[in-house]
């Protein structure tokens, strides 16, 4: 009686498990529409920066390289997502190119600019 009452107590937790998770990935319409925006706000940052920012310093150069890189790869994946998981993860990748953005103003003697959004 108590192993049945352990195995069924470990699918119900296995199930509330799955629901969340698939609740958390998928999202609603509007909650994904809301996360793209915020995105390609960031997006619109990036583009800014980068065609304001001009240097010969090669780390400077390089940071601006993997900020480019890490922009078209945002705008790629923002593109194809559909859920909210899938906004999450181009909005990281976002995340990470204002990140060298900031490398590369530091490493040309320029104020680092805003703090990367949370």
């Amino acid at each position: 009686m108590g192993r049945l009452f352990f195995l069924v107590l470990i699918a119900v937790l296995l199930g509330l498990a799955v629901w969340w998770i698939s609740r958390e990935w998928s999202g609603n319409a509007d909650r994904v529409a809301r996360a793209k925006s915020e995105v390609r706000g960031y997006l619109e940052r990036m583009g800014s920066e980068l065609v304001q920012l001009d240097t010969d310093d090669g780390s400077a150069l390089d940071a601006l390289g993997e900020a480019v890189d890490r922009m078209n790869t945002a705008r790629a994946q923002l593109a194809a997502a559909t859920t909210l998981g899938q906004v999450r993860v181009a909005r990281e990748t976002a995340r990470g190119g204002l990140y060298f953005i900031r490398k590369a103003r530091m490493a040309m003697g320029l104020d680092p600019g805003p703090p990367l959004p949370r």
